[in-house]
């Protein structure tokens, strides 16, 4: 789950995005000196998942922890969400964020930090040609209640992604009443940063439902089904949010 997850959360009521990309919100509601100040709203969670996949790429080849942090006012957010493994080979990852919601659009800018333990990559490098930031510009489409279906829409514009990569994800997510589900299938138009061909490489489901642990504490659990159709592979992927 993603990063992308969050914007999902802002679009509904993200950090996910992205998210696809599973995360359930527990929101604060942070009290202003007077009653007539805007709100400001923080959002803190840490995911468990089995495997991080993102949009189609298996990025962790393993378990991960997902520690996710954000605060909004007046449409306005800025944040930052995180994976790190816990076994295995793979990328850990930083990524920070801003975003603003005007209706059922939300307008986003994303700086995805991507690094291992053995390299000896420089965080405040940011020249274009050998930077290992990747900023990204996305446009989130809501439907709302009344139509539920989202269109996302993402450009690689800078950094470590030459081919500045352009992706498109539709999603599908059915009012149930025994858990959330969302349907998704999502396409690379341009570019090879997820296949070295144009197609569709993002399609499968993410169902989220909380469990009663007692009368007070309930365990938020995500299961996703994940197929990328141009690299020919699927993933089931669970996990826990704390």
């Amino acid at each position: 789950m993603h990063r992308f997850q969050y914007m999902m959360k802002f679009r509904s009521g993200v950090l996910r995005l992205l998210a696809l990309i599973s995360v359930v919100v527990s929101a604060t509601a942070l009290p202003a000196q007077t009653d007539t100040l805007p709100v400001v709203t923080t959002e803190v969670n840490v995911d468990l998942v089995s495997r991080y996949i993102w949009r189609g790429m298996d990025v962790s080849k393993g378990p991960a922890i997902q520690p996710w942090l954000a605060a909004s006012w007046k449409g306005f957010s800025i944040g930052s969400w995180g994976s790190y493994n816990l076994t295995g080979e793979g990328c850990q990852e930083t990524d920070f964020f801003v975003a603003k919601t005007l209706g059922f659009i939300t307008v986003s800018v994303w700086d995805y930090w991507t690094f291992d333990d053995t390299s000896d990559l420089d965080f405040f490098n940011f020249r274009d040609e050998s930077t290992a930031h990747l900023l990204e510009a996305q446009i989130l489409l809501s439907g709302g209640d009344k139509l539920p279906f989202n269109f996302l829409a993402s450009y690689m514009f800078y950094g470590d992604d030459p081919s500045r990569s352009l992706y498109f994800e539709l999603q599908y997510e059915p009012n149930l009443n025994f858990a959330d589900l969302m349907l998704f299938a999502g396409y690379q138009a341009k570019g090879d940063m997820y296949n070295p061909k144009k197609g569709f490489v993002n399609v499968g489901c993410t169902v989220e439902r909380s469990i009663d642990i007692t009368d007070r504490l309930s365990l938020p659990l995500s299961l996703s089904l994940v197929v990328n159709p141009a690299d020919r592979k699927a993933w089931l992927v669970a996990g826990i949010t704390f």
